[in-house]
C-alpha cells in the first residue's frame, strides 16, 4: 500500500518500519492507511505478542503530517481531501490505542505531531537518549491533534497539573528531550542510542518485557528535565483562564531564559490557534476516552483548516521559511471564540 513502509513477522513480534527518511517519515495518505493494515493483520495472527513500529532513519521517528500537501489541498479549496486524510490518520492512530497486543515505539531523533499520534497513544514509548519531541502545531495555525487532547492532559499525573503542563505544551509547541519526555510520561522507557536494533531483535526473541529489562536504563540517565525544573512556574502560569492570563502571569515572574523563550513562542504562533488549542484541551481532559477525543479533533480541526491561518502558517514555516505569518485576527483578543466553542460542540 505504500513504498515508505514495510514489515514482517519476526518471531514473536510484528515489526513496521518507516522508510521515508528524506521527508523525515512524514506520513501522507497512503502510510497511514499502510499503517493500519499491518496493525490489522497483527491483530488477526495470534502469534503475535508485541507491534514494534520503528524508523529507518538516523535524524527521526517521525516528523508529522505531510502538511504540504494538506496546505496545497486547503488553497485549492479541495477540504474533502484534508478531511480524508485526518479520519484515516485518527483511525490509525486510534487502532494503534486499542490493538490487543501491546503496541511499541522505539523512537530516536525527531517525533512531532502525527509522530506522537502513532506512538504515545501506543502502550510503550522506547525512547533513546537523542529526541525531540514537539507538538508545533499552533506555529502554522492548526492545532494539537492525533489523539493530543486526549494524552496532554493527562500528562503528569492528569488533573489540573496536567491540564497546565498539557496546555502550556500545546500552545508553546516547546522542544522535548528524552528527560522531558520520561517525566512529563510522554515516554515509558529509556534505551541507548546504539541499543534500538538489539532492543527490537530480543523483543522477537525473547519477548517485550525480557527485552525492557535488558535494555532499559534508569530514567536519571536521561539527565534534567526542563519541564520538571519549571514545573511549579507552569502549572501556575498555564492554570489560568485565559491565554491572556497566562502571559501575564509569565510576566510578573522572573524573566529568566524560559519565561522569555515562552513568551516568544506564544506572541509568535497563531492566536485562532492558541484559544482553540485551549479549548480543545479543556473538552479532552473531560472527555470519556480516546475515541471521542479525536472527534473533537476532526470536528475543530475541519473549521481551522479552511480559515486563511492555516495556509498562511504553513507558507511562513515550510514553504517560504520566512517564519512572518500574517494572522487574521492577529491578537487574541479578537479571536472568535464562540466559533471555536461551537466547531467543538458540533462534534
Amino acid at each position: 500500500m505504500s513504498e515508505f513502509v514495510t514489515s514482517r513477522r519476526v518471531g514473536r513480534m510484528h515489526k513496521i518500519v518507516l522508510d521515508r527518511p528524506k521527508a523525515l517519515n512524514s506520513l501522507d495518505l497512503d502510510m497511514c492507511r499502510a499503517l493500519h493494515a499491518e496493525l490489522d493483520a497483527a491483530t488477526a495472527d495470534s502469534g503475535v505478542e508485541a507491534v514494534v513500529t520503528t524508523s529507518t532513519s538516523e535524524k527521526a521517528f517521525c516528523a508529522g503530517g505531510d502538511i504540504r500537501a494538506l496546505r496545497d489541498a486547503a488553497a485549492s479549496g479541495d477540504h474533502e481531501a484534508n478531511r480524508t486524510f485526518f479520519n484515516e490518520e485518527y483511525a490509525m492512530d486510534l487502532a494503534y490505542h486499542t490493538h490487543r497486543a501491546p503496541t511499541v515505539a522505539v523512537i530516536h531523533g525527531v517525533a512531532m505531531g502525527g509522530g506522537l499520534g502513532i506512538s504515545i497513544n501506543g502502550s510503550h514509548r522506547v525512547v533513546t537518549k537523542k529526541v525531540m519531541m514537539a507538538m508545533p502545531e499552533t506555529a502554522i495555525g492548526f492545532i494539537p491533534d492525533v489523539g493530543a487532547s486526549h494524552f496532554l492532559p493527562r500528562l503528569c499525573g492528569g488533573g489540573d497539573r496536567g491540564l497546565a503542563v498539557g496546555i502550556y505544551l500545546g500552545i508553546t509547541g516547546v522542544r522535548m528531550d528524552s528527560a522531558d519526555a520520561l517525566y512529563t510520561g510522554l515516554a515509558t522507557h529509556l534505551i541507548e542510542n546504539e541499543s534500538r536494533d538489539d532492543f527490537v531483535t530480543a523483543v522477537g526473541e525473547d519477548g517485550l518485557d525480557a527485552a525492557l529489562e535488558r535494555f532499559g536504563l534508569d530514567r536519571s540517565e536521561a539527565g534534567e528535565s526542563a519541564v520538571e525544573k519549571h514545573i511549579d512556574r507552569i502549572v501556575d502560569a498555564f492554570s489560568r483562564e485565559t491565554p491572556q492570563d497566562m502571559i501575564a502571569a509569565v510576566e510578573a515572574g522572573e524573566q529568566d531564559e524560559w519565561a522569555t523563550s515562552t513568551l516568544e513562542m506564544i506572541r509568535a504562533h497563531c492566536p485562532t490557534s492558541i484559544v482553540a488549542t485551549i479549548e480543545l484541551l479543556r473538552a479532552g481532559a473531560e472527555a470519556a476516552d480516546l475515541r471521542a477525543c479525536l472527534d473533537n479533533e476532526a470536528a475543530l480541526g475541519e473549521w481551522i483548516t479552511a480559515r486563511p491561518d492555516f495556509v498562511e502558517g504553513i507558507r511562513a514555516v515550510v514553504v517560504d521559511k520566512d517564519h512572518s505569518p500574517t494572522w487574521g485576527p492577529a491578537d487574541l483578543d479578537s479571536v472568535d471564540v464562540e466559533g471555536i466553542r461551537s466547531a467543538l460542540t458540533a462534534s
